[in-house]
């Protein structure tokens, strides 16, 4: 079978190689040249000889240049011989080969004696080896970003070879299609023609493929392709291009793996119990397993859950001293063991951090009421400040900060208190008569813009407060509207406008917004429409204030401030996971190497980040713990793929699907039989030149190239003369 790799070269040089002698051989033919002769027996009597002579002679140097003219186009539409007997005699054509292995942590399922990674190594040596000197490779790793372990196109085996030897899985998932298209761009790169092959080699789960080609619907009822956040486009791939995808993983897997915690709450009192949920993702049917709860490297509990349920796993948490605990849940050893653990931080405070900004008088009944929790616990240690000296370098230390008649505030101010919501504390605002509404206006973290401070008629100022969201945690346990009191309100912040996800948590009245909130990052911002003391109304005498205030602080503790774990990931901000960690301090991976924490200026603040957060387990700072790093629970979802369609998926023509290695053998077997002409092409192209240069001289110095009608019209006009 012959096949052309460039056929665009053929048609348009094919029909080149037609016209253009043909052209040049009739306009050749149909010159008349007229020369006057003062006898004419001699040509009269040579006429009839020379004529056959000169018709063949023109004939044989436009066959020339019509063969020169298809010998270099199809030089350069590169014809191939595919039999499998020109392996006798002239061997296969050179090819540019990319090699992309996926690096999941999912490639480290066990197969019995080996795992889907050692095979995926031991199938990309085999693909090396079955080379050919002249051939060339590149090779990528998918991972969350993809590694270049050959970056360029090389024939050093060897090399190649010895590093995927020491190449290794990483515990993070991978973004298979963008590994795929940048081998793709460095075949793209390549200057000369080719043959080309890609080789993808992965296990059988389905989660590298999502979104390569898949079928969605448009709205309309239609389906159509599209290319999500994969960065997959089938476009940029030769058409020519084989595809050889070798799905090297267990054709029906099974998995249990912890895939998320929940702690309740998520800051924890000293020496009071919690209660931590931990849900399980299953692949394949539903086993009985058990979980055990590991505190401090010290055995807490462990359950068991049977095959039949899947209902998710609870354990108490006993009293914990103050500071940061290291804890894990551990499933017993299945075929995928990286997942088996799950990670996650208790952090146990004997006091609530809490920061309140306001005048002595603004903040007397606050004040108040968190010194005067039922009980004297003291829970709540509160630190007051007046506006304008609020400490911007201490506020990652409190959950919780409420601000009384503080604004207007400065540029830096208002930029720490965003930055402080962000990272995931709790903002609580209550208006005052220092600023107007504009003023509130400049805040950017608010629920709303205010339209006006205004004074409440004297026949509305009383009302009572609806619970709109009752089941919120600060408004939970506190009953319905129907206790709820009536209070006197004198004067009121109005709002204009919310933002779309502010939340009416209470109102009063004709549905006057009295409290409303909005999540901020990963924080949260209340906004109160009253003053914190009697000037603006009666709430601070009302039986709710206190309750309120202390299910805010508790609220604040649980919004985002404490991060129990994060997934593994190529670079991690400390600002919003680890605020206390500053650049001269030391942070440990679980095998006690150093990371060292980079900086970087953003608008003028500094960034502390760390990168290559790769490695699941516990990473310390200053001996603590300090993090508590999963790998994305993603790759533990281990649903097969269906190889019957991927080649649609991946939108080229030459895909060829493989289970295993010697499968794989088998189809580079016939795939790669052929050879390339093109070289010896050229070489004839050239030879053709050559004989029509000098045939076509010779012809002009014989006087061979005077057409026949030429000679036919010098005779006509000698005989005219004769006459």
């Amino acid at each position: 079978m012959i096949e052309l790799l460039v056929p665009m070269f053929m048609v348009v040089g094919g029909a080149a190689a037609i016209a253009i002698p043909l052209i040049l051989h009739l306009i050749q033919s149909s010159r008349t040249v007229r020369i006057p002769y003062s006898t004419i027996r001699f040509l009269q009597l040579a006429q009839k000889k020379a004529s056959q002579k000169i018709r063949m002679e023109n004939i044989l140097l436009w066959l020339i240049r019509t063969l020169f003219l298809l010998a270099l186009a199809a030089a350069f539409a590169m014809p191939m011989l595919r039999t499998k007997s020109i392996g006798e005699w002239a061997g296969r054509s050179a090819r540019d080969v990319a090699i992309v292995i996926d690096g999941s942590y999912s490639m480290d399922y066990n197969l019995g004696r080996t795992t889907a990674w050692e095979k995926a190594i031991s199938t990309s040596i085999s693909v090396l080896e079955g080379l050919e000197e002249q051939d060339r490779f590149c090779i990528f790793v998918a991972r969350e970003n993809p590694d270049a372990l050959i970056e360029q196109l090389s024939s050093d085996r060897e090399e190649a070879i010895s590093r995927l030897k020491a190449l290794e899985y990483s515990q993070e998932s991978s973004s298979l299609s963008l590994a795929v298209m940048e081998a793709n761009d460095v075949l793209r790169e390549a200057k000369q023609r080719r043959e080309k092959e890609i080789h993808i080699i992965t296990d059988t789960q389905a989660l590298p493929w999502e979104g390569i080609g898949e079928n969605t619907s448009d709205g309309s009822g239609t389906n159509k392709t599209t290319v999500s956040m994969s960065h997959w486009d089938a476009s940029k791939i030769d058409k020519r291009t084989s595809v050889f995808v070798s799905l090297l993983g267990a054709e029906s897997p099974e998995n249990i793996s912890p895939v998320s915690v929940e702690l309740e709450p998520a800051l924890i009192m000293a020496e009071s119990s919690a209660r931590v949920t931990i849900r399980l993702g299953y692949t394949g049917p539903t086993a009985s397993t058990a979980a055990t709860l590991y505190i401090d490297d010290k055995e807490i509990a462990s359950r068991a859950m049977s095959a039949d349920s899947a209902e998710p796993l609870t354990f108490i948490i006993p009293p914990l001293a103050r500071g940061r605990h290291s804890a894990r849940i551990e499933l017993p050893e299945d075929n995928l063991p990286l997942d088996n653990t799950f990670h996650f931080m208790l952090k146990v405070e004997d006091q609530l951090p809490t920061l309140c900004v306001g005048s002595r008088d603004d903040l007397f009944f606050l004040r108040a009421a968190l010194n005067a929790e039922p009980g004297g616990s003291g829970s709540i240690n509160v630190k007051t400040v007046e506006p304008g000296l609020i400490p911007l370098d201490e506020l990652n230390n409190y959950s919780t900060i409420f601000l009384c008649n503080a604004v207007p505030m400065g540029a830096s101010e208002v930029r720490a208190l965003e930055k402080f919501a962000d990272a995931g504390g709790l903002l609580a605002i209550f208006p005052g008569d220092k600023g107007t509404a504009s003023d509130y206006s400049a805040l950017p973290f608010l629920p709303g813009t205010p339209s006006a401070i205004q004074p409440v008629a004297s026949s509305e100022r009383r009302g009572l407060l609806n619970w709109d969201m009752p089941y919120h945690p600060v408004l939970a346990g506190l009953g319905d509207s129907a206790s709820a009191p009536a209070i006197a309100i004198k004067q009121q912040l109005f709002f204009e406008t919310f933002v779309s996800r502010a939340q009416k948590m209470i109102s009063q009245g004709d549905a006057q917004p009295f409290l409303v909130g909005r999540p901020f990052g990963r924080g949260f911002v209340l906004m109160f429409s009253v003053t914190a003391n009697r000037s603006w109304s009666d709430f601070p005498l009302s039986p709710f204030f206190l309750p309120i205030v202390h299910q805010v602080v508790q609220f604040g503790s649980g919004v985002g401030s404490f991060t129990p774990y994060v997934w593994c990931t190529e670079r991690l901000p400390l600002e919003q996971h680890l605020p206390e960690a500053r650049a001269e301090n030391e942070l440990k991976s679980p095998d006690g190497e150093t990371i060292p924490i980079r900086s970087s200026v953003v608008e003028g603040q500094t960034i502390l980040h760390v990168e290559n957060v790769d490695q699941a387990g516990m990473y310390t700072l200053l001996t603590e713990p300090a993090l508590a790093v999963n790998m994305d629970r993603d790759e533990s979802d281990l649903t097969p793929v269906d190889p019957t369609g991927l080649p649609k998926r991946i939108g080229v023509e030459n895909v060829f699907i493989s289970m295993n290695e010697e499968e794989l053998a088998a189809q580079l077997e016939e795939a790669r039989i052929g050879r390339t002409f093109g070289e010896q092409l050229l070489w004839l192209a050239l030879i053709l030149a050559i004989i029509e240069f000098f045939y076509a001289n010779r012809l002009m110095k014989t006087g061979g190239g005077l057409s026949e009608k030429m000679k036919v019209e010098l005779s006509g006009k000698i005989s005219e003369k004769a006459a």
